[in-house]
């Protein structure tokens, strides 16, 4: 694992941080020696990660938050600057959908479920993670978007597919406005995951053929992803502004 000293001490707060991805990143950036707030509507999995973390001699703490509601999403980044002084990273890993339907199948109100946990929930975060990221001296947004984003697949959702699409475009706006600010704002695009939940869902007969489309022959593991949050948090990508980043294997190549 790389070393990012000047992460010590920098607030970051990590939605979805309850499990998979979210929670590896949790884990990476308080070993880095960050602040981190775990920002999850999963209270009891959320307070059991920190207080892992805290007997383990980092700095956490668990932010009950529903990103989809602006004033949960107002009063976590007051409880997150008060508790920490500030806010200098803000990671949004939430997101996800349950159903797999086409476009014709699909309710509106399933749609209207969709956007609203993984673009509106961001919109949300970012909007009011800004004031305390201009206070920074290295204000760092983090989108986790998906190659879902980025390509059709036939195995993703629509409404997920243009969510994450729309997160890329939101994170180039927010790079946009925010750069004179000292802010740069950057998305990353997964692939599947072997996280424990996409584990549990599929044979290793099925891992390994979804496996055989990807160029370096495996799924990815959501450290790949975190090691690229980390770097995009450090000082040596403080001029990487408005990118989408590809963590993907070459699965799909722009």
């Amino acid at each position: 694992m790389a070393s990012y000293p000047e992460l010590k001490g920098r607030t970051v707060a990590i939605t979805g941080a309850a499990s998979g991805i979210g929670a590896v990143a949790a884990r990476e950036f308080a070993a880095q020696g960050a602040k981190v707030a775990l920002v999850d509507i999963a209270r009891a999995e959320a307070e059991a990660l920190a207080a892992g973390l805290r007997a383990a001699g980092y700095t956490a703490s668990h932010v009950h938050c529903d990103i989809s509601d602006e004033a949960s999403v107002q009063a976590a980044i007051a409880a997150v600057t008060g508790a920490f002084g500030g806010l200098d990273v803000l990671v949004n890993c939430a997101g996800g959908y349950t159903k797999m339907l086409n476009i014709e199948q699909m309710p509106v109100e399933e749609f209207d479920t969709v956007i609203a946990l993984n673009l509106r929930g961001t919109f949300l975060m970012c909007k009011a993670a800004i004031p305390p990221l201009k206070a920074s001296r290295a204000g760092r947004i983090i989108n986790i978007a998906s190659i879902s984003g980025r390509t059709v697949h036939a195995t993703s959702s629509p409404a997920y597919g243009a969510a994450k699409a729309g997160v890329i475009q939101l994170t180039r706006f927010l790079a946009w406005e925010l750069g004179p600010h000292n802010i740069t704002a950057n998305s990353i695009a997964p692939i599947t995951t072997l996280t424990p939940r996409v584990a549990a869902l599929r044979t290793p007969e099925q891992v390994e053929q979804m496996a055989s489309t990807i160029p370096l022959r495996r799924l990815a593991e959501p450290i790949d992803h975190v090691n690229a949050m980390l770097w995009l948090a450090s000082d040596a990508a403080s001029y990487i502004n408005g990118v989408s980043l590809d963590v993907n294997g070459g699965r799909v190549m722009f």
